[in-house]
């Protein structure tokens, strides 16, 4: 069995600083994990003051008999909230991030 851990990274500067992190789901094998785990990696548009953010997702075993408990996805809306953001149109692998800037059930441009 297998699990994710999402990991939240930023850049101010040279400094990088992992921001936060949450469990996702139980797979049976690696590869599995591993194709669930392509989906949640990526850049994320940078807060004010941060040079780069992204999200690093890393496939991690865990014994049978253990359950995951989810955890609350990141508040990445709370950080893009922090500093003004170009607009809410994206593409590439940051398409999906655009989608917080819109009000639920509101389609993309």
């Amino acid at each position: 069995m297998y699990t994710i851990v999402l990991l939240l990274y930023l850049q101010q500067n040279l400094e990088v600083t992992l921001e936060g992190s949450s469990l996702r789901g139980a797979y049976e094998t690696k590869q599995e994990c591993e194709a669930a785990a392509v989906h949640l990696r990526g850049p994320l548009p940078a807060p004010a003051g941060v040079s780069a953010a992204w999200h690093d997702a890393a496939c991690l075993p865990i014994n049978r008999e253990v359950r995951v408990k989810e955890m609350a996805p990141l508040h990445i809306e709370d950080l893009l909230r922090q500093g003004p953001l170009p607009g809410c149109v994206a593409s590439g692998d940051w398409r999906r991030v655009a989608e917080l800037c819109r009000p639920s059930g509101n389609p993309a441009p």
